[in-house]
């Protein structure tokens, strides 16, 4: 499935309101293979130099994607290694002890092209890495933990994917314009257009945006106007009316109350915190 837009889209994630806790951790993102950058956003890893001293919560946003994340630490997550599926609120996780993640962020779409399950199943969860994996993902985390290199443990990601990506690679042509389009119009399109553009019944469209992304489309246009926004708050020049009407919201009323169900605290707490990066 090419991606159109989708190599453009950079999605905003709470990840500098978590370094700030703690100058101990650090974030860092790289890009993938070429042959892997269609459905691959980026890898990401997070580690702390030393253990911390309190838990520190992470907070994360939805942004349409969907995360593998492996801990090759166990005793600062949860899990070992789990997948956290399409959200459509914003969780905290606790990072505690000595964090060592390293993470696969799949664009929106780009996760069924490696595996079967479809992406429903996941929407607002984090389950085991092993409910939707295949046998030799044991195999992976043991290397990836024993491997200290960077550029190695990416080397063993990429080989990993690359071999589901020819085992189970798919296309469905209406996804690939219905996300051409959301993205065109930044979420700001009903669902009977995207389904006349695409010449398929909405109550098809919404089967399929499901199977392949884990929500509506509906929910989906609700993540990409909030996405938009949220990066549109970063001009100093945008006042909070300004920047709900250029998102596509009714009112500063509507923005205020879907940008604090979508990440946790209102607009003005975000910009407070902004200052403070």
């Amino acid at each position: 499935m090419e991606h159109f837009l989708l190599k453009d889209f950079k999605t905003f994630q709470s990840m500098s309101e978590t370094i700030i806790q703690s100058n101990r951790i650090h974030y860092r993102k790289y890009r993938p293979c070429e042959c892997l950058q269609p459905y691959i956003s980026c890898y990401w890893t997070m580690e702390s130099e030393l253990k911390l001293d309190e838990p520190i919560l992470h907070r994360v946003v939805p942004d349409g994607c969907i995360d593998i994340i492996i801990n090759l630490n166990e005793n600062s997550y949860s899990l070992t290694s789990s997948i956290v599926g399409t959200m459509t609120k914003p969780i905290f996780a606790e990072l505690m002890n000595h964090v060592n993640l390293i993470a696969v962020r799949f664009k929106p779409g780009g996760y069924l092209h490696f595996f079967d399950i479809p992406a429903y199943n996941l929407t607002d969860e984090i389950l085991p890495f092993d409910a939707i994996s295949a046998s030799n993902s044991h195999c992976l985390i043991e290397r990836l933990m024993l491997e200290k290199n960077i550029n190695c443990k990416l080397g063993l990601l990429q080989n990993y994917l690359k071999n589901l990506l020819i085992i189970n690679h798919k296309n469905d042509s209406a996804i690939k314009y219905v996300l051409k389009y959301i993205l065109e119009r930044k979420g700001n399109i009903s669902i009977s257009e995207l389904s006349q553009n695409v010449n398929i019944s909405q109550r098809q469209l919404c089967r399929k945006f499901e199977n392949w992304i884990g929500v509506s489309p509906k929910s989906f246009c609700r993540i990409i106007r909030f996405q938009t926004t949220i990066h549109l708050l970063k001009n100093p020049n945008f006042d909070l009316l300004t920047t709900a009407l250029n998102g596509g919201y009714y009112d500063q009323s509507h923005f205020i109350h879907e940008f604090s169900s979508l990440y946790g605290s209102t607009p003005s707490e975000f910009l407070k915190s902004r200052k403070n990066l």
